[in-house]
């Protein structure tokens, strides 16, 4: 009986061992297991999601108006072309007899004893300078006689009255097909070609540079100044001069108004 019982106890025995074999060996090979990195087969490709924001930026558009009313019919202004292709133009201000067309000869000499159809004529006419084109070139200029019946260009002297230019601070020149509204800058009185303290008649064509001289001469020079200083002409707006006699008399001195294109309309 205690041989039977003894047989049976090493059994337990030998079971025990073997599953603490068993064990040891299992806790072995996950431990020797826990050192490795392995790879994956297959390298994952991650998947980036980008969120692109749109900005949406608003142009604001400002519309500047003016108290001016515009009052040169094109119309006419064709018409007047289809009789003399040498008129180019129109230039009208208001509470004046200056509502003329504009002609543009060869030179600056044709149109000083002739009118506007090209026939002799004592007050000759309205006429552009020979190098000039409104709304193209930076400056421009036209001529016209001071009359003394108050015809062409007689009225341009009243703008040395700052009281009544500063009324009529605007007027308006139209080529055959659009209509410009302009603002007084200035109104000077000086020596013509011999003497002039600058020679504002050679401005035509101008660098940026050269029109901020020549704005700076025309201030220097003024004997009214208009412009508003918060509001000064910027190279890119075309300016334009009206030259007359400053008197009856063959002096040589001129009165000159000085004007910048405040665009179309």
């Amino acid at each position: 009986m205690a041989v039977k019982h003894m047989k049976h106890l090493e059994k337990i025995l030998i079971a025990v061992g073997v599953c603490l074999i068993v064990m040891i060996i299992v806790c072995l090979i996950l431990f020797s297991r826990a050192d490795k990195v392995s790879a994956p087969d297959v390298i994952p490709i991650l998947t980036t999601t980008t969120t692109t924001t749109t900005t949406t930026t608003e142009v604001t558009t400002t519309t500047v108006t003016y108290d001016y009313e515009m009052k040169i019919d094109l119309k006419k202004v064709q018409e007047h072309h289809k009789v003399n292709q040498d008129v180019k133009g129109w230039i009208y201000i208001d509470d004046t007899v200056i509502d003329y067309p504009i002609v543009q000869g060869d030179d600056n000499a044709y149109y000083i004893d002739r009118d506007w159809q090209g026939e002799y004529s004592y007050s000759g006419c309205i006429f552009e300078d020979f190098r000039g084109k409104i709304s193209i070139t930076e400056n421009t200029l036209l001529y016209g006689h001071n009359m003394g019946d108050g015809s062409m260009f007689h009225a341009v002297k009243n703008f040395k009255d700052e009281e009544w230019g500063k009324e009529h601070i605007y007027f308006e020149v139209a080529t055959l097909k659009r209509r410009f509204l302009y603002r007084i800058v200035a109104c000077s009185v000086l020596n013509g070609e011999d003497g002039a303290e600058f020679d504002y008649w050679n401005r035509i064509s101008l660098t940026k540079k050269e029109f901020k001289k020549y704005l700076k001469e025309i201030k220097s020079s003024a004997l009214v100044w208009y412009a508003d200083e918060d509001d000064l002409p910027e190279y890119g707006e075309n300016m334009i001069a009206l030259q007359t006699c400053n008197s009856g008399a063959d002096d040589g001195i001129r009165c000159v108004l000085f004007a910048q294109c405040l665009g179309q309309f």
